[in-house]
């Protein structure tokens, strides 16, 4: 699908862009000062970073959040508590790194990580790169890096309390238990039974009929023990949450499908490491332990009655002094990360011999991961920065059958290189950025072993690699931004799934990929008497194609993302008051490799009203306003029209 007004939106806000850039007078819209800072959002070239009361005031959700970002789309595959990945500038979400605190928390076994897992109001702030990490242990994203920081010290109690259609209700605490610790506790329900057109619903009405979803209820707690010393900061989370799987095909009333799991986190890290002169040795370790269970006791969505177990472990320790003197800052690193995987199929005869090609087999998955790096900033003038940096990673994994006779252990070892580079200038107005990297994807253990379903192990997969450029660029004055981003990416040895006649499936390094891509972003903001009004308008464009030797796939199209997207956004303050429309228009989405299923064109319109005063805050909100059901990421309806009314309370 291609939009006619592509072009002439280009124009127009390209137009006042380069009348700033050469010093020119712009159009008498874009004359008065650009915002650097919007709702506490503080964005500089490829980077954004925003608070957590502000997600939850103004999006109520961390992934919505996200998608009003110009080159981010978030990939939900159903209702609350399914899971909810990130893509950004084109990237897959297993190709997009994902930080808690710092700390990697992309899931070893799956490659990805679910975003609605962090309840919005446990969140501190959030920092985005979009073209990569900006340096240190992590840059080596192929997509670009999320860090979430949660609260570590409140400095005021609050209550929350949330509602909504299809079920929905949520309860969350905060506060202070003492001068050096915090605490959080939070729950949240939904039914999800939003109307859905069923295919061949259960009991025989027409095809695609529209019936309430059942047997698709989610529910979530989380608690959080937050301890900040002079030296020391450190936090404790606990986590469980189930989610029933709707029989999408027959909306069948037997079906008792679910998915649930519990999840330890303990994170620390020396608070004490700053971005002063002279040397600092920032550390942080990590450990964590989540147990993971699916059952179909009916067997309504598998072929057979599952009772599937799985336990997952993750230790990570990381250092990485500095020294700073004047315009030179020299870094260096290290990241030793363990992961341990084991599965167990409760009701499979066959899992312990393993003898079928189905590949649910009871099995250990081990993964180390070894990454050094080493980098320099340095400040030529006061206007010029310059970033380089190199680092090596060594990785092993290894897997066995836990039970088989015949189970032979087997094992991995690969490393990589990569770099990055960039150089930044900064003015009175505007601000630039030239940056080019290397990256790496490691494999997943499913993507590498098989589990969970019709995959097979493929031991012979190798990373992904990529070679990004990009130009950013952000001119502003005290009323206005305009946000350029220019990016082309290409990747080798794309990890994609290839299923035989039989519907088994794995996965194998069969593209490579090209992309190319073009966001804008316009910022303002008008005060007219008592009331201010700020309108955003943004677009992102991206051309891809796959380049492989299956004739079915070479010269398509990179499946998973919307190729042409725009938003328009308009936030009315008057008083204590606020009124937000969101729109949001999308389209070039396939959903496989060889572009034979496109998504629907996506239509969302998002409505929100907010009162504010010293101590409690309301919310009202309606997302997917005209209930459009189109086909998203998941190849089926979306929920369509969800109303939320919120409140909290500080005391």
């Amino acid at each position: 699908m291609n939009f006619p007004f592509r072009t002439v939106f280009f124009v127009y806000v390209f137009s006042p862009a380069l009348a700033l850039a050469n010093g020119e007078p712009a159009p008498e819209a874009l004359t008065l000062p650009t915002m650097t800072e919007t709702a506490n959002r503080t964005t500089n070239t490829g980077l954004t970073s925003i608070s957590g009361d502000d997600i939850q005031s103004r999006y109520g959700s961390l992934h919505n959040y996200l998608k009003s970002l110009t080159g981010m789309q978030v990939q939900h595959s159903g209702g609350l508590g399914d899971p909810v990945l990130l893509s950004v500038r084109g990237a897959s979400g297993r190709q997009t790194t994902m930080l808690v605190n710092g700390v990697r928390i992309n899931d070893a076994q799956g490659g990805g990580y679910d975003l609605s897992q962090i309840p919005v109001d446990m969140i501190e702030r959030v920092k985005i790169s979009a073209s990569g990490s900006h340096g240190g242990l992590y840059d080596s994203a192929i997509g670009g890096t999320i860090n979430i920081i949660t609260r570590q010290q409140e400095y005021q109690n609050q209550i929350a309390a949330a509602v909504g259609n299809h079920g929905y209700y949520s309860a969350s605490a905060r506060g202070n238990i003492s001068d050096h610790i915090s605490f959080y506790a939070g729950s949240e329900y939904s039914r999800n039974n939003f109307d859905y057109p069923v295919p061949a619903p259960w009991n025989g009405d027409a095809r695609n009929s529209e019936e309430a979803l059942g047997n698709a209820e989610f529910f979530r707690h989380t608690a959080q023990l937050a301890a900040t010393t002079d030296y020391i900061t450190s936090q404790l989370s606990w986590q469980h949450q189930r989610k029933n799987i709707p029989d999408y095909f027959r909306n069948s009333p037997e079906n008792k499908a679910h998915y649930s799991t519990r999840e330890v986190r303990f994170t620390a890290s020396n608070a004490s490491a700053s971005d002063g002169e002279g040397f600092q040795l920032p550390w942080s370790f990590a450990l964590s332990h989540k147990n993971e269970s699916y059952r179909d006791p009916e067997s309504s969505i598998g072929l057979g009655e599952d009772d599937n177990r799985y336990r997952l472990r993750h230790a990570e320790v990381a250092t990485s002094p500095q020294w700073r003197s004047g315009k030179l800052t020299l870094r260096s690193g290290v990241r030793a990360e363990f992961d341990d995987y084991q599965s167990r199929y409760a009701n499979d005869e066959d899992s312990r011999e393993c003898n079928t090609l189905q590949g649910s087999c009871d099995q250990t998955a081990k993964q180390q991961v070894i990454n050094l790096s080493t980098g320099a900033d340095y400040r030529v003038s006061p206007p010029w920065t310059t970033s380089a940096n190199i680092y090596h990673r060594v990785y092993r994994t290894s897997n066995e059958r836990t039970h088989a006779e015949d189970a032979a252990r087997t094992q991995n070892k690969e490393s990589f290189t990569g770099a990055s580079a960039s150089i930044t200038h900064l003015s009175a107005f505007s601000e630039m950025a030239i940056s080019a990297r290397r990256s790496v994807r490691i494999p997943s253990l499913y993507e590498r072993y098989g589990d969970r379903g019709l995959m097979l192990g493929n031991d012979d997969l190798t990373a992904e690699t990529a070679d990004n450029l990009s130009l950013d660029m952000r001119l502003f004055n005290q009323q206005s931004e305009i946000n350029l981003s220019v990016f082309a990416r290409e990747t080798k040895d794309t990890i994609v799934p290839i299923y035989d006649s039989r519907g088994i499936g794995r996965y194998l390094n069969v593209s490579d990929s090209t992309m190319e891509g073009v966001e804008v972003e316009l910022v303002h903001s008008e005060r007219l008497k008592e009331i201010t009004l700020e309108p955003t308008l943004s677009a992102a464009s991206y051309t891809s194609e796959l380049i492989s030797d299956v004739r079915a796939f070479d010269g398509k199209q990179v499946p998973g993302i919307y190729h042409d997207r725009y938003l328009f956004g308009l936030t009315a303050y008057y008083q204590r008051h606020s009124l937000a429309l969101d729109y949001e228009l999308a389209g070039n989405l396939y959903l496989d490799s060889g572009n034979n299923s496109e998504g629907d064109i996506r239509r969302s319109l998002d409505l929100t009203y907010q009162f504010e005063q010293n101590r409690w805050n309301l919310r009202v909100a309606a997302n997917n306003l005209t209930n459009n059901q189109f086909r998203d990421y998941s190849n089926r309806p979306v929920a369509g029209r969800q109303i939320y009314i919120s409140a909290n309370i500080s005391f």
